[in-house]
């Protein structure tokens, strides 16, 4: 849903100090992309990152009252606003596509993934960021967290292990691009729980996490960012018990074989009939991961319309996981930047 939004000038403190905390920032977790415009918005709403035109819109109150380092503001707001920053820099500093790549996943739940991996990253990088940046008494405010916060972080732990630890992963789902953290995801859970039998890169291990990922694709990711944590856990449980299910598949299949493939689960040669020249089985093509586009961006908040930088409704899950070939469009929806 559009939100009002008045542009905020470039030579304002608050758009001072908003630039010098989105810099620091990126420092603490430095990528290689930058997609901020460099317009600010204050916002009636919630605000966000504006995937097409790369403006990034904060709650007025947060970025009026909650950017500044005044010892009579309010802590709890200006905790509020540095997560909130976190968050934006989080969305804007990586790409959203990836041309050519199998595994991406362009659809609502990747968009809804992509909105819980913004606020992990908050969360995680919190004391560090207010500490270098100059506010140093603040707490982390978590008596709000949205359901995508709490599912995208049960499913961080679920695929955490010894070879990829949960700071690891967090840093590799920091960098996407976003239609390929639910491949990078799959690719934790396989080194960590399947790496005795998974096959090495390639064609077979791209279709076993392939596997993985149709675990993960829960209808209800892409409304997860206006729910309750409650819903988020709901979310995780189901997922968790789904991810559980085909790693143990995957293994017996594997004990079965002596060889993994196919993401539709078809099994290449038996172990016995491997050295048989005619018993050649031809290997069935792995199912693709179902993908529509993510929704098209709005307008700026200029000429009269502000930019789409909230949350606003989502498409249908079925719609969601409509089959489309190819790469996907970039959203515009972001993390809830609670205000």
């Amino acid at each position: 849903m559009p939100e009002s939004g008045q542009r905020v000038p470039e030579d304002s403190p608050t758009y001072r100090e908003f630039s010098r905390l989105y810099d620091l920032a990126r420092q603490i977790r430095p990528t290689g992309v930058d997609r901020w415009s460099r317009e600010l918005y204050a916002t009636s709403g919630p605000g966000g990152f504006d995937q097409r035109t790369g403006a990034i819109g904060i709650h007025e109150p947060l970025l009026r009252a909650g950017l500044t380092r005044s010892a009579t503001g309010n802590p709890r707001r200006q905790a509020r606003a540095l997560a909130t920053v976190l968050n934006r820099v989080t969305q804007a500093g990586m790409e959203v596509d990836a041309p050519g790549e199998s595994n991406a996943v362009g659809t609502t739940q990747s968009q809804g993934l992509h909105e819980g991996v913004a606020s992990v990253r908050a969360v995680n990088d919190f004391e560090l960021f207010s500490r270098s940046a100059g506010y140093p008494q603040l707490a982390f405010d978590g008596t709000q967290p949205s359901g995508a916060y709490v599912a995208t972080n049960d499913l961080i732990q679920q695929a955490s292990g010894p070879s990829v630890d949960r700071l690891d992963l967090i840093s590799r789902l920091n960098n996407g691009p976003a239609v390929m953290q639910f491949d990078q995801l799959a690719e934790a859970v396989v080194r960590n729980r399947l790496q005795e039998v998974a096959p090495p890169e390639g064609a077979d291990r791209r279709a076993v996490r392939r596997e993985l990922i149709t675990t993960m694709l829960h209808p209800q990711w892409d409304s997860l960012a206006q729910r309750s944590p409650e819903a988020g856990q709901h979310v995780a449980g189901e997922i968790g018990k789904a991810l559980n299910a085909k790693v143990d598949e995957i293994r017996q299949r594997y004990q079965q074989t002596g060889r993994v493939v196919g993401g539709d689960g078809a099994l290449q040669r038996d172990a016995e009939r491997a050295h048989q020249p005619t018993a050649h089985q031809p290997r069935q093509k792995a199912e693709e991961v179902p993908a529509v586009r993510f929704l098209s961006g709005v307008a700026r908040a200029t000429g009269g319309r502000a930019p789409s930088l909230g949350d606003g409704s989502r498409a249908a899950a079925a719609r969601a996981s409509a089959p489309v070939r190819g790469a996907a469009t970039p959203h515009p929806h972001t993390p809830n930047g609670r205000g």
